[in-house]
C-alpha cells in the first residue's frame, strides 16, 4: 500500500503540475514548477505515510514524459533537462562522497555473508529482469544483440535510490543499521567492481570504439 500509495500520489501531483504549468510560456516558471513537483510530490507522500522516494520517481516519469509532448514551451523542455541534469550531477557527486564517508564507518566483518548474499541475488534479480525481457523478442525484429543484453545486465548499477530508500526507513525498524550496512555494501560493489569493469565489458563486447595509433577518442568522434 505505501508503494503504490507513493506512486499515485505522485502521478497526482505531476498531472497538476503540469495542468498549471502548460497554461504559461515563460520558461523560468516551467522549471520552477519541475521543481516543486519532484519535492511537492515527496513532501506529499511523506505526509500521509506512503513511499516519498517513489512518489518523486513517479512524478518525474510522468512530468519528463507529458511535458515533452507539447505541454511545455521548446525552451522550457530544454530548460528543465539542462536543469536536472546539473541537479543529477550534483547528487551523484554528493552519493560518492556519502559513500566514501561511511565506508570507513561500516562495519563489513560483522555481515559480509549477508552483503555477498544479497549481492547474488540483486544480480540474479537483474539477470532474470534483463534476459527474461529479452527472450520473448528473440526471433522477432525487435530482439536485442546477446551482447547488449550482457552490458544491460552488468550496467545495473545502484546509487542513490537504493541509499533514499534504505535512509528512508524509520528509525524504530528492528536492525535498521544492519539493513543500511548491507545495502551499503551492495552499493559498493555496484559504484567500485561492476563500474570500474564496465568498460573492460563494453570493449569486449565491441560496444566503444578501438582508438588507432597516434589518434585519440575526440578524433573518431568528432572526425574533421
Amino acid at each position: 500500500m505505501t508503494f503504490i500509495g507513493g506512486c499515485l500520489c505522485g502521478c497526482l501531483v505531476s498531472g497538476l503540475a503540469l495542468l498549471v504549468a502548460g497554461k504559461t510560456e515563460d520558461h523560468l516558471i516551467e522549471v520552477t514548477f519541475s521543481t516543486l513537483t519532484a519535492y511537492g510530490s515527496f513532501l506529499v507522500a511523506e505526509h500521509f505515510h506512503l513511499s516519498g522516494v517513489m512518489a518523486t520517481l513517479a512524478a518525474g516519469i510522468i512530468f519528463g514524459n507529458y511535458g515533452s509532448c507539447g505541454i511545455l514551451t521548446n525552451k522550457g523542455r530544454a530548460e528543465v533537462l539542462s536543469f536536472w541534469d546539473y541537479a543529477a550531477f550534483v547528487a551523484n557527486s554528493l552519493i560518492f562522497l556519502l559513500i566514501g564517508v561511511r565506508l570507513t564507518h561500516q562495519h563489513f566483518g560483522e555481515v559480509w555473508v549477508a552483503v555477498m548474499v544479497v549481492i547474488v541475488l540483486v544480480l540474479l534479480g537483474r539477470a532474470l529482469a534483463v534476459y527474461g525481457c529479452c527472450l520473448p523478442f528473440a526471433r522477432s525484429r525487435l530482439r536485442v544483440e546477446a551482447s547488449h543484453q550482457h552490458i544491460l545486465f552488468w550496467g545495473g548499477l545502484r546509487g542513490a535510490l537504493a541509499l533514499a530508500l534504505v535512509f528512508g526507513l524509520p528509525t524504530d525498524v528492528p536492525r535498521r543499521e544492519t539493513v543500511v550496512t548491507v545495502v551499503f555494501g551492495v552499493v559498493a560493489f555496484s559504484v567500485l567492481v561492476q563500474g570500474l569493469t564496465m568498460p573492460l565489458l563494453l570493449k569486449r563486447m565491441g560496444a566503444l570504439p578501438v582508438t588507432p595509433p597516434g589518434e585519440t577518442c575526440s578524433d573518431i568522434l568528432n572526425p574533421q
